[in-house]
């Protein structure tokens, strides 16, 4: 059946100067294999808009300000370093409404975002639950990452890249054939090649970051565990029958 399969996919390329174009000149196989691994995070990120609806521009001004120095009286009770706030300006701009009554003008507000990172996640659940009370908070948004992201990652493209070379040594063996050296490697879906041999995956299918929705409410108070992955797409060299 393999055997069938190859020549088959030969053929079509042949038959197709269209399809040719995007297929390796050579024989191939094509792989793809991913790894993933789940694991506590060591940071948390806390995105933070403070609005005040006053109408008139200085009382607006006062109310966000005072919000303001609240949280940052806040943050630094459960042990966030001045550093790791970031504050953007306080701007006056025009709110968006989705329906504005004939003859009244468009309401203004009074805006400030803050950003913030929390590298002891110890104070995460206390520090949220004060958050979550805040007065004037309209946005407010978390995140988690690990400090060793990168190396974790590194790690699961070693492991993905050895998956993709088992199965394509499956492949091989099932075909009669060897399995020769790898002529291209991508992170990223080869979309190309995979649509020219009509084998277009899910687009969903690959993502590698955490599948779950972001926490929303009370939720954002809990510390939960976050999805690491890497996917490669590898294509290999078909070789010959291999060595007895």
């Amino acid at each position: 059946m393999l055997k069938r399969f190859a020549a088959a996919l030969l053929l079509a390329a042949t038959a197709l100067p269209g399809v040719a174009a995007d297929l390796p000149a050579h024989p191939f196989i094509h792989v793809t294999a991913g790894a993933e691994f789940y694991v506590m995070p060591d940071i948390g990120e806390i995105d933070i808009d403070i609005t005040s609806l006053e109408t008139d521009p200085d009382t607006a001004w006062k109310e966000v300000n005072a919000r303001l120095e609240e949280s940052r009286a806040l943050f630094a009770r459960h042990g966030v370093a001045p550093e790791d706030v970031v504050v953007q300006d306080i701007v006056r701009r025009p709110r968006k409404v989705d329906v504005l009554p004939e003859g009244q003008p468009l309401p203004m507000e009074t805006r400030v975002s803050i950003h913030l990172t929390v590298r002891d996640l110890s104070q995460w659940t206390p520090l949220m639950r004060s958050v979550l009370v805040l007065k004037n908070i309209e946005s407010l948004a978390v995140s988690f990452n690990r400090s060793d992201r990168d190396k974790i990652e590194t790690d699961l493209l070693g492991e993905a890249l050895a998956k993709t070379k088992l199965k394509a040594e499956l492949i091989a063996k099932g075909l009669g054939a060897r399995l020769g050296p790898a002529t291209g490697v991508s992170v990223e879906p080869l979309k190309n090649l995979s649509n020219s041999m009509g084998m277009a995956s899910d687009p969903y299918a690959r993502n590698v970051g955490d599948r779950r929705a972001p926490p929303k409410g009370a939720e954002m108070a809990l510390v939960a565990a976050m999805r690491l992955a890497q996917m490669v797409d590898v294509i290999y060299r078909i070789g010959g029958a291999p060595k007895r």
